[in-house]
């Protein structure tokens, strides 16, 4: 985790800002124009990945490019363009699991679940502690 936090230029838990300039799908990553690539934290969307399952089965929905799309529209609409205030939680896979805030001060994650883009994924809402959302 340190070494990627490293090279990323991120100390863990330090803050860092993020001008969204593309999104992936409803989870990420999302890229920063002047940061690292970031999954949002304790979502789980609908992606693109067709050979991959979803991996909540009681998500209720199935993973392919109509759901997805529809995902990644809601987040873009949320995040793109903006700047956010993110929170680096852990590395995966060449990008930050970080926690982000919306300009408005709303979490992104929360945002995304009400939104009807992602749905939180237990496993990892406990494990980065993330609570209610409001």
């Amino acid at each position: 985790m340190l070494a990627l936090m490293a090279a990323l230029s991120l100390a863990p838990s330090q803050p860092f800002t993020c001008t969204v300039t593309r999104v992936h799908d409803g989870d990420g990553p999302i890229w920063c124009a002047e940061g690292p690539k970031v999954r949002i934290a304790g979502v789980q969307a609908p992606d693109f990945e067709s050979a991959e399952p979803c991996r909540q089965k009681s998500a209720g929905y199935v993973c392919n490019d109509v759901r997805a799309r529809a995902s990644q529209r809601v987040v873009s609409g949320l995040a793109l363009h903006r700047r956010l205030r993110c929170t680096p939680l852990e590395p995966s896979y060449q990008r930050v699991v970080a926690r982000c805030s919306l300009p408005d001060g709303r979490d992104l994650s929360c945002a995304t679940i009400a939104a009807g883009a992602a749905t939180r994924w237990d496993r990892y809402w406990r494990r980065y502690r993330m609570g209610e959302c409001r």
